[in-house]
């Protein structure tokens, strides 16, 4: 995963503490570990790094966000497994969800 602009990456071990979890290097998005606010900076861990990113939208316990633009029709990835495509551009910190997903499992109304 190449992080996007005003993502840093730092080793694991600098924290023992995060805000959302990816644990694979490859995710694009992550899971948030508690309610988090639009403008926040948060620490995202799992799968052996840290990144922080700064919200753009506020991101309910345990819904997803971005870490890095995704484009409309890419494929999004949670814990190393596909889990839909875009359905239109998500930028890094934006809060994923049915608005701008095309869930690969769920029925679609």
């Amino acid at each position: 995963m190449t992080p996007a602009k005003g993502v840093v990456i730092a080793s694991a071990s600098r924290s023992l503490s995060i805000d959302a979890l990816a644990l694979r290097s490859g995710d694009n998005l992550a899971t948030a570990l508690r309610a988090l606010a639009a403008g926040e900076t948060v620490r995202v861990g799992g799968g052996g790094h840290e990144v922080q990113i700064e919200l753009r939208q506020d991101i309910p316990l345990c819904h997803k966000f971005a870490l890095v633009t995704i484009a409309v029709g890419a494929v999004v990835t949670k814990y190393g497994e596909s889990i839909g495509k875009a359905s239109r551009n998500i930028a890094p910190g934006e809060h994923v969800h049915v608005h701008n997903l095309v869930s690969a499992r769920a029925c679609q109304v």
